[in-house]
């Protein structure tokens, strides 16, 4: 708590013998913004009056100057930005403030101040621009993150602390990375590789960690912006309010974006020339038929506008400074989103498959409530506990080609947290220090499910199968862990950590009409024991090497054990497997950073993860009988098993530089492999991304910032496809998905002494690149000419 102070930073020191308070304010030197979660420190006092201060912040370079302490004005310091992120301060690694250079994995960190520069559309965008994670989009209004080859439930999502997968995330594509405002974030963190030790189930590719803004004590800020985009006709507005007295704090935030049909791009160079991606038809309710009318702007995606609002109100309640109370409420919805790639799939060559597809709205809400304390006792010396709770609503509605009836399936849930943290350090000896960091954390799903079937025609309602157990499900996660380091001088740190888990999951089927041959409930208990252990070596200041060997564990969910449903219009049925055991990974990792002359960055990593126990979707037998009747017709039974192993490797490469004081340039490359171990063969696992990254140049001058970017990926062949799984080789050309690449400007101005008026505007996706990116089924934003005006009081 020591290190972070709040946007405005206000520092108060005296001389030995002076009586007159200094304070120093801390501004960005180009856009004249104060600055957000700097390191200020007094390093010692040379004389009576006169002392010298050291500040830190890994976007800054730093800065350190000898100041006269009997002067009464206020002092402003500006720092210069850096791109080599030097002095960096992390959370995600094991929930506690450490520097990164004391962690052995790879973390990518988004700042405040470059959330608001880049100024994506949404959160996924937002990852995605950073060139290290990979986002599948089945239509506009989504956005699956995948990390080093893992996707959906199998990596964590976690916000203010507080765990938001639940019993029904699915292991196909996610768009719940939509449901957090980008526009209230402090900071995000990208935990690469295996977290399971700390965070426990489903971190098994890595952990996305979000982290809003807290509210200022002492301060009244205004902020508020509008912005449009040319691409689907965007229109985003924003405003934050923190009220801040001496102990009380309050911050209220408010965002809603209404995003028309996106409009893809008209250069067709990376498909050579084909039209696969065009949508010729629309699909229409004409004299109660579904019409196929034609669509005269083949390049406009009808199908996939939608909007969504987002509100957080935050009191921090400080009775002394080694004290916090935390309360957090936030609220996320929108109104139907159209499922474009099921929209847009054939069935023949006269008609779509579906004339109805879409989500309804999507609820998200969580209150929680946070005590932060500082203590010197023998057991801690800070600590935190987090009880939250959210309820999610989420539903889908279907309608096949020419049907009478529009099905429905809602899915209502409660989640209950609880996590108790803290972290202790022991000195034994002036060059070692332990630091141990340990807690416990409890949650509880509970989830109901309903379905009808409504006719479009005549409106009657009749039954349906539910998605998942129509008597309830309930799952609950109990768990303890403990991790530590040792610092042996100034050169190694070592670090090692143990988990201990339990998982239950029971559900109710009480009308079993539609799958009669169903138990009447089910139980399943898992547990799990996840461990790792990692070594730093910093042989001098400006380098890092680092190495570290890790499991993970991912336990079967609702969605995994208990969702019933047929596929493929009734040719199988998926049951229930109450054998269903959790997925473990082993994964190994080295890399290393290394500053060169304090001007350039280089970072890499090579990692290799094994999976045992991955669960796949196979042939089962149902009362010793490979089928079973459903719906009046004799059906193959599936289910999902435990049934193989697979393997990943790959690798991050990341460069950084200082040019000159006005320009710094970054450019990351990531590349992963993997294959399922078949008892004869290997086959492609699903999820896997071709290469991809992203290079930028940014220009900085007085108040003006400029960036000139490009994102790419490589081509991924259809021969590594998985053609069963989730890769959807169905929405790319025959030969797979080609590589693409595209060009972005944008520029920052603000205006005033202190930057109360901004002016942003870009262009991205410069020459109009038509494509689409591996396993979605929506093609990319085309030509995107996009304005945005800020306001700060």
């Amino acid at each position: 708590m020591n290190k972070l102070l709040p946007t405005l930073i206000i520092l108060l020191f005296f001389g030995f013998n002076s009586s007159q308070a200094q304070t120093v304010l801390v501004f960005d030197k180009n856009t004249q913004l104060a600055i957000n979660d700097a390191n200020i420190n007094i390093v010692q006092e040379y004389y009576d009056n006169e002392a010298a201060i050291s500040i830190k912040h890994p976007d800054y370079k730093p800065y350190n100057q000898t100041v006269n302490t009997n002067f009464k004005d206020t002092i402003r310091i500006f720092l210069v930005p850096s791109a080599l992120k030097i002095e960096e301060v992390v959370i995600s690694a094991n929930k506690f403030q450490e520097d990164k250079k004391d962690i052995p994995r790879q973390i990518q960190t988004i700042s405040k101040g470059q959330i608001q520069f880049q100024n994506r559309q949404n959160t996924a965008d937002l990852l995605e621009n950073t060139g290290n994670v990979f986002m599948q989009k089945s239509q506009q209004g989504g956005g699956s993150p995948v990390l080093r080859g893992f996707e959906s439930n199998r990596i964590l999502l976690v916000i203010d602390g507080v765990r938001m997968n639940n019993a029904i995330y699915r292991g196909g594509h996610l768009q719940n990375v939509l449901r957090i405002d980008q526009n209230i974030l402090n900071r995000t963190e990208v935990l690469f590789g295996g977290g399971s030790t700390i965070y426990g189930s489903d971190a098994l590719g890595g952990v996305l960690y979000f982290e809003t803004i807290l509210p200022k004590l002492k301060t009244n800020e205004y902020n508020a912006y509008y912005r449009f985009g040319s691409v689907n006709n965007e229109s985003t507005i924003h405003f934050d309010i923190n009220i801040g007295k001496k102990k009380w704090a309050h911050l209220i935030s408010f965002t809603n974006s209404n995003f028309g049909d996106l409009r893809q791009g008209t250069n067709k160079e990376s498909i050579d020339g084909d039209s696969i991606y065009q949508r010729n038809y629309n699909a229409a309710r004409i004299n109660n038929r579904d019409t196929m009318l034609k669509n005269n702007d083949p390049s406009l995606q009808l199908g996939t506008a939608y909007n969504q609002y987002d509100i957080v109100y935050k009191a921090l309640y400080a009775r002394r400074s080694t004290e916090q109370h935390v309360f957090n409420f936030q609220v996320s919805n929108t109104n139907n989103v159209p499922r474009y790639d099921r929209l847009n799939e054939w069935k023949g060559t006269k008609n779509y498959r579906s004339a109805e597809w879409y989500y309804g709205p999507e609820l998200r809400t969580l209150a929680s409530y946070q005590y932060r304390r500082m203590t010197k006792s023998d057991f801690a010396d800070f600590y935190k506990i987090t009880l939250a709770h959210q309820y999610i609503e989420e539903s889908r509605y279907d309608r096949n080609w020419q049907a009478a009836n529009l099905n429905q399936r809602n899915e209502f849930l409660h989640v209950t947290s609880l996590n108790i943290d803290a972290t202790k350090q022991i000195r034994h000896f002036p060059n070692m220090k332990h630091e141990f960091r340990y807690g416990f954390d409890g949650q509880f799903n509970y989830v109901a499910s309903n379905a009808n079937a409504k006719n479009v025609s005549n409106g009657n309602i009749t039954n349906i199968s539910t998605r998942y157990p129509d008597g309830g499900s309930n799952m609950s996660y109990l768990a303890a862990y403990l991790s530590h380091s040792l610092e042996i001088g100034k050169k190694f740190i070592v670090s090692d950590g143990l988990r201990v888990n339990y998982v239950e999951l029971n559900s109710t089927f009480n009308n079993k009409s539609f799958f009669p041959f169903l138990n009447n409930s089910l139980t399943q208990p898992n547990s799990a024991i996840n461990g790792n252990i990692g070594l730093v070596y910093l042989p001098i200041k400006a380098i890092k090497l680092y190495t570290n060997a890790s499991t993970a564990f991912r336990a079967p969910n609702l969605d995994d054990v208990n969702k019933v449903f047929d596929s493929k219009s009734g040719e199988a049925i998926i049951i229930p497997n109450p054998e269903l055991k959790p997925e473990y990974t082993y994964n190994y990792e080295l890399g290393f950073s290394a500053v060169a002359h304090k001007k350039v960055k280089l970072e890499g990593n090579v990692y290799f993860t094994q999976i045992d126990n991955a669960i796949t979707i196979k042939a089962t037998t149902l009362n010793g009988s490979d089928s079973a009747l459903y719906n009046g017709v004799n059906t193959k039974v599936f289910s999902n098993q435990n049934a193989q192993q697979a393997y990943i490797y790959g690798y991050n490469a990341q460069l950084a530089v200082d040019i000159t004081s006005n320009f710094m340039a970054f450019s990351s490359i990531n590349y992963t492999y993997g294959r399922i171990k078949n008892s004869d063969n290997e086959t492609p696992l699903d999820h896997i991304p071709p290469m991809f990254g992203r290079s930028a140049i940014q220009f900085h001058k007085n108040k003006l910032m400029v960036e000139f970017s490009s994102v790419y990926n490589g081509w991924k062949r259809i021969e590594d496809f998985n053609l069963t799984g989730e890769d959807n080789a169905v929405y790319a050309t025959p030969k797979g998905s080609p590589a693409w690449y595209t060009l972005n400007l944008k520029a920052q101005y603000s205006f005033g002494t202190k930057g109360k008026i901004q002016l942003q505007t870009g262009i991205d996706n410069i020459t109009d690149t038509q494509y689409r990116v591996f396993a979605s089924g929506v093609s990319a934003a085309g030509r995107n000419i996009w304005a945005c005006l800020r306001l700060r009081m």
